[in-house]
């Protein structure tokens, strides 16, 4: 399969403000390593989920490779061209093919539009219709398409619930027909009996408009469900990845059978859950070796010193522990 993005040595690094004693002494500020050299690819109609707890980096991650933040270092690839190197003209042509979906539905729509005049506003901006009417007439099939009705398209957003207005989110992101989308937890602020048709709308979606996805939660049984390969996050950098029958049949990294542990199941009896004992280290430092070193139960003297080796396993890119070589 052809790769569309490739990802190498990322990293995002916000600076904090010097106070005076620090100007006083020529101290620099520290440095908030959010996201830490992460290399990852993706395949075209691939589906990569995204793991990890609050505050690892997800969605700086996601915002780094929109480059709606941009990257204090590394290269991102995509459709063969480094759009780390990109001016913003060529970034909005680029944004055409790499659209995003986010989190909070009420803080992602215009209360002051329309949901007409919102997707009019991206698909006049790309020129993906050339008439008033083919424009209206897309619009509504656009509505339609992600379950919502074609005379929803002259109301506000106040007059949806939650699970419509991410709807209309996703309709605005397809609208340009893109090649990668990218879904910062897009059912996280969403009822649990919403979450599933949303899903399934994604799910659709990719195979009608042959998507590739990068999908963002910290539920694991929702990445599960709709991944074909699982990157686990820690502290700003992937620590394990693979694919999603490896990573939730074998998982190698203990970060990773921790997290899997507080996950209920019906198909089993009580499981043991893994414990993580102590703090996690301060954001401002930058490691040389594993992050998850100070906390691991199974760590070896090396793994302070080296990160997960990163390795080719067939036609999988893998980031897997020391413990598994």
């Amino acid at each position: 399969m052809t790769t569309i993005l490739q990802v190498e040595g990322l990293r995002k690094e916000y600076r904090k403000a010097s106070n005076w004693l620090s100007r006083l002494f020529k101290q620099s500020g520290a440095s908030l390593y959010a996201v830490d050299d992460v290399t990852f690819s993706l395949r075209a109609g691939e589906t990569l989920g995204l793991v990890g707890e609050s505050g690892c980096g997800k969605s700086t991650l996601s915002r780094t490779l929109m480059r709606l933040y941009e990257p204090t270092a590394g290269t991102i690839i995509f459709l063969g061209e480094n759009i780390t190197a990109h001016g913003q003209k060529d970034l909005r042509k680029m944004r055409k093919n790499m659209q995003m979906v986010f989190q909070d539905p009420y803080s992602s729509l215009n209360p002051r539009m329309t949901v007409r005049e919102m997707l009019a506003e991206t698909i006049r901006f790309h020129q993906i219709c050339q008439t008033e009417k083919e424009l209206n007439e897309y619009i509504e099939y656009l509505l339609v398409r992600v379950g919502l009705h074609a005379r929803d398209a002259d109301k506000y957003p106040k007059a949806f619930s939650g699970g419509q207005r991410q709807r209309i989110c996703i309709a605005r992101a397809i609208a340009v027909k893109p090649k990668l989308l990218i879904a910062d937890e897009p059912v996280s602020a969403l009822d649990v009996s919403v979450q599933a048709h949303i899903l399934n709308l994604l799910e659709d979606l990719k195979n009608e408009f042959n998507l590739s996805l990068i999908f963002i939660s910290h539920d694991l049984s929702v990445v599960k469900y709709i991944s074909d390969r699982v990157a686990v996050m820690y502290l700003g950098k992937i620590v394990e990845m693979g694919t999603t029958e490896e990573i939730f049949q074998k998982p190698v990294h203990p970060y990773t059978q921790a997290l899997l542990s507080a996950v209920p199941r019906i198909d089993q009896g009580v499981r043991e859950k893994i414990g993580i004992e102590g703090d996690p280290p301060s954001p401002y430092e930058q490691h040389t070796g594993c992050p998850f070193f100070s906390r691991c139960p199974k760590r070896m003297p090396h793994c302070e010193r080296e990160t997960p080796p990163f390795y080719q396993s067939g036609e999988t890119h893998q980031i897997r522990c020391h413990l598994s070589v």
